[in-house]
């Protein structure tokens, strides 16, 4: 009973994801050569001026309507298509999941939209990977030989869709476990550090996030999260998500204090590339020490 119960759940979340069409399902190929025009350029910089004020929510909306603003003028710029998927999972991580008035619904909508953009720039900037999935190749297939142009957008569209699909639920995180973890291994492959040991730390998640039925391991998380500190101890995200999902999936209360403690009392950092990331982790962090006695 328990094996056709988890079978059912995966058939039906491949039902629930069947009325969106993914971008690589559309006809209309992808277009090459972007980001020459003098448009383009110019508001490129205008988006990254806006994208470094990103702890202001209006300052990263107007990054987000700028890097819109270039795909639609040029409509294969797979560096904006990039930035966009890790804007709108920025968004939601650093403004909307902090806000209780936000609805989760309206929160689904914006991780929909990271994943819509991580989508379109893998096709871009990975041409044998649109071929590929044009072809009907199976993404878990098609991921593994994508090259280093395309690692960034796997990964914020990975991230997205991690996200994503944990807010969907049990059927979801199960219908996606497989994709993701395809994606971080050919990650892996390539650049094993990529932005702050992305790999370890979404491993550690996934790993400790999924449920007993869909292939938690408690062990294999805690391996990643380690390495991920170790490696990269000034991205206050790493200690978040274990102290968010390995320590509470392991009833250690006492490990769950002391690191959100430490983030709380950690620098920001001077690389501006993070630093907006790492001020998000502690405000994540003051919430869910706050929450202790609901978690335990």
């Amino acid at each position: 009973m328990r094996l056709l119960g988890l079978v059912t759940l995966v058939v039906l979340a491949g039902c629930s994801s069947a009325g969106r069409e993914a971008a690589w399902e559309k006809s209309e190929p992808v277009p090459r050569a972007a980001g020459t025009s003098t448009a383009s350029v110019g508001q490129l910089t205008d988006a990254e001026a806006a994208w470094a004020l990103r702890d202001d929510k209006a300052q990263l909306e107007k990054a987000l309507k700028l890097y819109e603003a270039i795909v639609a003028k040029d409509a294969g710029h797979g560096l904006a298509m990039t930035k966009l998927s890790r804007a709108y999972y920025f968004l939601v991580d650093a403004h909307l999941s902090l806000n209780d008035a936000v609805t989760p619904e309206d929160r689904l909508a914006v991780l929909q939209k990271g994943v819509d953009w991580g989508e379109r720039a893998l096709l871009v900037l990975d041409p044998s990977f649109e071929k590929k999935m044009r072809a009907g190749v199976e993404f878990d297939q098609a991921i593994k030989d994508i090259e280093k142009p395309a690692i960034e957008a796997a990964y914020w569209y990975c991230a997205n869709l991690a996200r994503f699909a944990h807010a969907k639920g049990l059927a979801a995180r199960l219908f996606h476990k497989d994709r993701i973890g395809a994606a971080m291994e050919r990650i892996a492959e390539i650049e094993p550090n990529f932005f702050h040991s992305a790999v370890d730390r979404l491993f550690g998640s996934y790993y400790a996030g999924l449920p007993s039925v869909g292939g938690r391991d408690l062990e294999k998380a805690k391996i990643h999260f380690d390495q991920a500190l170790k490696a990269s101890p000034g991205y206050l995200g790493n200690k978040l998500l274990m102290a968010d999902l390995y320590a509470v999936n392991t009833n250690d209360r006492a490990l769950y204090q002391k690191l959100l403690k430490e983030v709380i009392a950690s620098p920001d950092g001077d690389d501006p590339d993070i630093a907006p990331e790492n001020r998000a982790a502690k405000r994540h962090a003051e919430k869910l020490l706050n929450m202790t006695d609901e978690r335990f």
